[in-house]
């Protein structure tokens, strides 16, 4: 079956419609007409018959059939008549008239009861009553020829010809009225078709003035604005997944790239370890072999403490739980500190390291410790990153209302494209395996998201590789009043008392080597490797200070904390915590369970002086004990 356009079946509807009601109409007016005609015929024929049926009383009294012809004789005026007969009242042939040839047939069977007219094909026919003052004389017969036919089939045809005319007239006044229907629809199908092929969804069909199909018109282009809306939604969140997908391809490239750094981080550290164990296990060692086996120990474990240390803040970085407690304190002296630090690192590399101080006092509200650590990533990293011969100069300026700190050297410098990811997590501006000792590209993010808590900035410039680099550190600058905090992390003469300490660790050499460590100060130390070890020896001797592992078998050191709170006897022990995780979380569920202290592997011999500074002073009261 052919497919036509709407506009073609609007135009076939329209005549169709038009040629039915026209056929109807010209069925209708041809019926009139014929009822008409014959209702014309009737009474013409009806009228002549009156009139001959009162010319013909006197014959038919008189019974004079000469006057009676001569009375039919009359009819021949009227074409349309074709015969006539008078008949008296016992049915005899009275007198005649016809246009035949033969005359009139008087052996023809004749009703001579007056009745109706009646129609035979192209004949009307009809018997009168001759009638005087109601007396019925005799009767009267007539047919007569009628064009009915004809006259029907001239109106027939002359309906034919107009109806076809008013066809052709419609087809074309709807053909021009229908482009007002059919134009939107065809500019729809215009534009749906544009979409599809160069998928432009801002396209729209032009308005229509007609409400309906205005009203499908703005729902079509309704349908495009969400479309286009949806499409373009679509798109952006097909770029943002490409984007994203880029950032996961980065993030993995830099996780295989920490990872490959990492492994050859921790294994650098243990060839020099394993070298200084077995000259220790040398029967003639010597004690200067023996003193540089040790320093080689005590710097390759302050390495790797390092490494960890450097994870446990990129996990603090990624999880956004890097934290600062701010106050007052002198720039100045926390810079020199820090120069005094890495002043062995600079002897070692060859590097000159030189602080150029600023006559006034430079004070900043910050964390000493935190920002120590960001003095200490940008001093090593210059000594690091420059050759030997080379320079770094630290340069303190105080401004109005800001500190800035500049560490520049005179080193290998950072490419232009890397600048801009320098202080992105793991990267480093030199990625080669050679470089020695160089960490796991975690400092300078630190230091920046450092810098940032203390509504700082931390940036740099480089004219290029082998140029030399600057970093500056700028901070919000403070009205310096009263003393200032200084970090130092020298060594504290303390003058302790002997103390009962319990320590529970499941890992026996820990704990081994950390209670020789507290004999040799002087303290009784108990020792234990599970729970319930640790919470049945706390009850029987009731120890100064308490010394629990976080993640021990059997009873956790949590749930032993909690027992001991609430147990009276056991309720004034100094609980100090000792994990390996060292989140606020953690310290948090450790303080809720009674810990008054919270150490995280691996623990320092200074953190556990403080600690037992602190155990002096709260028991120095109550439980007096033998002086160290």
């Amino acid at each position: 079956m052919r497919v036509t356009s709407l506009r073609e079946q609007l135009v076939r509807a329209a005549v169709m419609t038009t040629l039915v009601a026209i056929l109807l109409n010209a069925a209708a007016l041809l019926i009139h007409e014929w009822f008409s005609y014959r209702k014309a015929w009737v009474d013409s024929i009806q009228t002549t018959a009156n009139l001959m049926t009162d010319a013909s009383v006197a014959a038919l009294e008189f019974k004079d059939p000469k006057a009676a012809h001569r009375t039919l004789a009359m009819l021949g005026s009227k074409p349309q008549i074709q015969s006539a007969a008078l008949y008296d009242l016992t049915g005899t042939l009275f007198a005649s008239f016809s246009r035949a040839a033969g005359g009139f047939d008087e052996g023809r069977h004749v009703r001579i009861t007056p009745s109706e007219p009646r129609f035979r094909g192209s004949t009307l026919e009809g018997t009168y009553p001759v009638q005087r003052d109601g007396e019925l004389l005799g009767t009267l017969y007539l047919t007569a020829h009628h064009d009915i036919g004809a006259r029907l089939a001239e109106f027939a045809v002359i309906l034919l010809l107009f109806s076809g005319l008013c066809v052709v007239g419609a087809s074309m006044l709807f053909g021009r009225l229908q482009r007002r229907i059919t134009a939107p629809l065809e500019a729809m199908a215009r534009v749906a078709q544009e979409v599809t092929a160069s998928h432009n969804w801002s396209l729209r069909a032009p308005p229509s003035g007609y409400s309906d199909v205005g009203q499908l018109v703005d729902a079509f282009n309704s349908l495009l604005s969400e479309c286009q809306a949806s499409t373009s939604e679509l798109e952006h969140e097909a770029l943002s997944r490409r984007h994203v997908e880029l950032q996961l391809r980065q993030a993995d490239h830099q996780k295989n790239v920490f990872l490959a750094t990492l492994a050859h981080e921790l294994r650098n550290p243990l060839a020099p370890m394993t070298s200084a164990v077995a000259l220790l296990q040398m029967p003639n060692a010597t004690s200067t072999t023996t003193d540089k086996a040790v320093q080689v120990l005590d710097r390759q474990l302050k390495h790797i403490v390092r490494l960890i240390n450097d994870l446990l803040d990129a996990s603090r970085i990624s999880t956004g739980q890097l934290s600062i407690a701010l106050q007052p304190l002198d720039i100045a002296a926390l810079v020199a500190t820090s120069i005094e630090e890495a002043e062995a690192l600079a002897r070692q590399q060859g590097v000159t390291l030189r602080l150029h101080p600023t006559p006034e006092m430079l004070c900043v509200d910050g964390d000493p410790v935190r920002l120590a650590q960001v003095f200490s990533n940008l001093l090593n990293n210059a000594c690091r990153y420059t050759p030997s011969g080379g320079k770094v100069d630290v340069h303190l300026v105080g401004e109005p209302a800001s500190v800035f700190v500049f560490v520049q050297d005179t080193g290998v410098g950072v490419a232009p494209g890397m600048q801009k990811r320098i202080f992105d997590l793991f990267e480093q501006a030199d990625k080669s395996i050679e470089r020695g000792n160089a960490g796991l590209g975690v400092g300078l993010t630190l230091s920046r998201q450092i810098v940032e808590l203390h509504k700082g900035q931390l940036t740099m410039t480089s004219a290029g590789q082998g140029m030399g680099s600057c970093f500056i550190v700028q901070l919000p600058r403070l009205k310096c009043i009263g003393e200032l905090a200084i970090h130092t992390t020298g060594p504290q003469t303390v003058r302790l008392r002997r103390l009962q300490i319990l320590l529970a660790d499941d890992n026996v050499d820990l704990a081994d080597n950390f209670a020789e460590l507290l004999r040799a100060s002087g303290h009784a130390v108990d020792v234990v490797h599970d729970g319930e070890a640790a919470l049945q020896a706390a009850r029987d001797s009731v120890p100064d200070i308490a010394l629990l592992d976080i993640g021990m078998p059997k009873l956790d050191g949590l749930e032993v904390a909690r027992q001991l709170r609430g147990a009276e006897a056991t309720s004034e022990i100094l609980l100090v915590a000792i994990s390996g995780w060292g989140s606020d979380a953690d310290k948090a569920k450790a303080e809720l369970a009674g810990f008054d202290h919270y150490l995280v592997k691996p623990v320092q011999p200074a953190e556990l002086v403080e600690i037992l500074v602190d155990a002096f002073e709260a028991f120095a009261s109550s439980r007096p004990g033998e002086l160290l």
